[in-house]
């Protein structure tokens, strides 16, 4: 396949997540989606909340453009947490509820027309990032629409009477990706098309999810009646149009976009030549995800304790993000008195990378999941891992004949802890091995990428 099609197309993808302080797997694809789209040519736009009221008092629109690019460089660096500053702040409550009545102002006066500025990131500017926001780096500008993705959730709570419309003009963007199915559209054909992706129902799927059940179904229902979708998986596709009552094929556009790894090749790179990380310095089995009852961290720590890897010296090393919740609070409490589990919290890309660069398996008892981010990137090194029996991890599983992957039911602890007990230990030293994987990765992004932009491709129109 011609792989040069992408030059000079300019993508806008949604920065919903990547706006958020703590990054999971949603900003993980949009990361990957970044860095292939870029990779072959394409020149990468963020959509974004993000409004820098600048005084153009005797400053050029070069220097409010440079001033604006600065002020979103250091805003994405550091996140933030709507939804918790939302519920513990009385005064941030009262100012967004102040913002969106002015903004929902100014779009009932503009018919539901969402207004935007493009900024452009100038080459020869070096801008600080961090391991977070590496992806910057491939991002040459950034559209600011005021309160976006705020009016968006208004519209699927069914607070606005109209969805907000977003019609970018097809001279400024080729096509616009929302990273996370919204409550928008566009009217005007000469305007850019907007596909979005759409990763899961686990709202709707599960208790206790923090997104209502209600607003998600109406964002899903949203997404399918304004534009064409792309699904992360057929399990995905085939739940998510079950829920919704999409019968039949007759939307030919929408289909199956596998995710990319949430690996950096480039890191991994680096992390081969660092010999410990967080002071592990022996053998270790991982498990990476967010820290959430649907994942089941639970079961991982109890197959652990009742396998034979303690008593050979390993370490269970559980990476990700501890809420201020009770379902976090009870995992800490369960792996208190251990000193073999570790509890890492939140990881830098860095040292993501080099846990699974080394680590004798990798774990997954999830529940539920739309895809499986850490099960791709497990088979993207060709590690072995133990995955729960869900329909995600076996789509993935048949990704590549040679794999690893040992899939079980989670009834059947039994053979959870057969199977540990037969795990072979991966010396941290092992550097044959380790290049073996980073070959191993390199390798499969290839043949991944070539179902990634056939999809592309078709949305472009182009033969």
């Amino acid at each position: 396949m011609d792989k040069d099609f992408l030059k000079g197309k300019r993508i806008a993808i949604t920065a919903l997540e990547l706006e958020n302080k703590e990054h999971r797997g949603i900003s993980a694809v949009i990361k990957s989606t970044i860095s292939i789209l870029s990779k072959y040519g394409a020149e990468i736009y963020l959509i974004t909340s993000f409004e820098k009221i600048i005084k153009s008092n005797n400053k050029s629109e070069k220097e409010i453009n440079s001033i604006f690019i600065k002020e979103i460089y250091n805003f994405l660096n550091l996140g933030r947490d709507h939804r918790n500053i939302f519920n513990a702040s009385k005064k941030y409550k009262f100012k967004i509820i102040i913002q969106l009545l002015f903004s929902y102002f100014i779009l009932l006066t503009n018919k539901f027309l969402l207004k935007y500025k493009l900024y452009e990131v100038e080459n020869n500017l070096n801008h600080n990032t961090n391991l977070k926001t590496r992806y910057l780096k491939k991002v040459k500008g950034f559209i600011s629409v005021r309160d976006i993705f705020h009016l968006c959730r208004l519209r699927s709570m069914r607070l606005l009477i109209k969805d907000p419309i977003l019609n970018i003009n097809i001279k400024d963007i080729d096509l616009v990706i929302s990273s996370s199915p919204l409550s928008i559209k566009k009217e005007n054909p000469e305007n850019a098309q907007i596909i979005q992706l759409i990763h899961d129902a686990l709202p709707i799927q599960i208790s206790n999810h923090p997104e209502n059940p209600k607003i998600f179904y109406n964002r899903l229902k949203d997404a399918h009646k304004n534009s064409n979708c792309i699904y992360v998986s057929e399990e995905s596709k085939k739940v998510v149009r079950k829920i919704i009552n999409i019968k039949g094929s007759d939307r030919k556009l929408d289909q199956i976009i596998y995710p990319m790894p949430s690996l950096d090749i480039e890191l991994l790179e680096k992390a081969f030549y660092i010999s410990s990380m967080r002071s592990i310095n022996k053998p270790y089995i991982l498990f990476n995800s967010s820290i959430e009852e649907r994942k089941k961290v639970e079961n991982a720590i109890n197959y652990f304790l009742c396998s034979n890897l303690p008593k050979r010296n390993f370490l269970l090393c559980i990476a990700g993000k501890l809420q201020e919740n009770k379902y976090c609070q009870y995992i800490k409490k369960i792996s208190k008195n251990h000193k073999d589990i570790l509890l890492l919290d939140y990881v830098s890309e860095l040292e993501k990378a080099w846990l699974y660069l080394n680590t004798s398996l990798l774990i997954s008892t999830s529940s539920s999941e739309g895809f499986g981010i850490p099960i791709l990137d497990a088979l993207s090194l060709n590690l072995s891992s133990i995955a729960t029996k869900i329909p995600s991890h076996v789509e993935i599983k048949k990704l590549s004949k040679l794999n690893n992957i040992n899939l079980l039911s989670h009834h059947k602890k039994k053979y959870w802890i057969e199977n540990l007990n037969k795990v072979k230990i991966f010396e941290l030293d092992n550097n044959y091995s380790k290049r073996q994987r980073i070959n191993h990765y390199k390798n499969m992004i290839n043949n991944l990428e070539k179902n990634y932009l056939s999809s592309i491709k078709m949305f472009l129109n182009i033969d």
